[in-house]
């Protein structure tokens, strides 16, 4: 026969297996949430521009008298550069992930500017005779890009908290340029009222808002409190610009002169380079 302390016994290691299962159980800690992507933001950037453009240079005179004359036919590159800030502002769709997709739209000051000079050797003997070779032509051209913006789609890959990209789209940006044409004559055969020679200083300044495309890269982090920092290339191509503007004639040179047209013209393949830093911020 059982006594009392041994019934108890049994019945308490009867009931350990049913107490134990009615217990809670902890749950496994949920491993934190990645910040999502998705969401309108804007921010600022800073940089520099440089341009690698090829331009052409031609000056030329026609008269009844004296036929048609190349005073000047040159082409030569114009390398550009200055810095550049201003602001952008985007929304992001990530899709997955790894994935994020995105428009953006910028836009930026910049002070980038260039100048080249083209000279022409000596006039041949032909177009004055004897004299032909006492006088010469220089065009002077600077090119400013003084504003610049684009507006593009971008696709990335996440890689830890930085998303990789590419972009690319529509571009635009404000390009003045200013010329400078003079002749340079040996004072000996073309002395007083004929100098500078039969060509007077001319001068033409041009405006004009270019459009074209972009394309490029970039990599964003992000830092904390819905903050980004990025890095980014752009290739900015804003097609090519043709530009012409008449010579003022020397009047001492006569009707041989004075009855003709000089005209210079330029053509720039505008082309640029933006490397630039951002910074970015998504209120929600």
């Amino acid at each position: 026969m059982k006594t009392i302390p041994g019934i108890i016994a049994s019945a308490a290691l009867l009931a350990g297996p049913a107490i134990a299962a009615d217990l809670p159980v902890k749950a496994p800690p949920m491993p934190p949430a990645l910040p999502s992507w998705t969401g309108f933001y804007f921010g600022v950037n800073a940089g520099g521009s440089f341009g690698t453009e090829t331009t052409s240079q031609n000056a030329s005179f026609t008269s009844a008298a004296l036929g048609s004359n190349v005073l000047l036919n040159s082409t030569a590159p114009l390398a550009a550069k200055g810095w550049l800030a201003g602001g952008q502002l985007g929304y992001n769709w990530q899709v997955s992930s790894s994935y994020v997709l995105g428009l953006e739209a910028d836009w930026q000051w910049t002070s980038q500017r260039g100048s080249q000079t083209n000279c022409s050797p000596p006039g041949s003997v032909p177009f004055f005779g004897a004299g032909g070779d006492g006088f010469g032509y220089c065009s002077t051209m600077q090119e400013k890009l003084t504003s610049i913006g684009t507006a593009r789609a971008r696709a990335g890959t996440l890689v830890n908290d930085s998303l990789w990209y590419a972009t690319g789209g529509f571009a635009w940006g404000t390009v003045k340029d200013s010329y400078a044409f003079n002749g340079a004559a040996n004072p000996v055969i073309f002395p007083g009222a004929l100098q500078p020679g039969p060509f007077l200083p001319t001068g033409a300044d041009f405006s004009s808002t270019r459009t074209g495309w972009t394309v490029g890269g970039g990599v964003e982090t992000k830092l904390s409190g819905g903050w980004s920092a990025k890095l980014e290339y752009l290739y900015v191509d804003l097609g090519t610009i043709n530009q012409t503007y008449g010579l003022a004639l020397n009047g001492a040179f006569g009707p041989a002169i004075t009855t003709g047209a000089g005209l210079v013209t330029s053509s720039a393949h505008i082309v640029d380079n933006i490397v630039r830093v951002g910074l970015n911020y998504k209120p929600y």
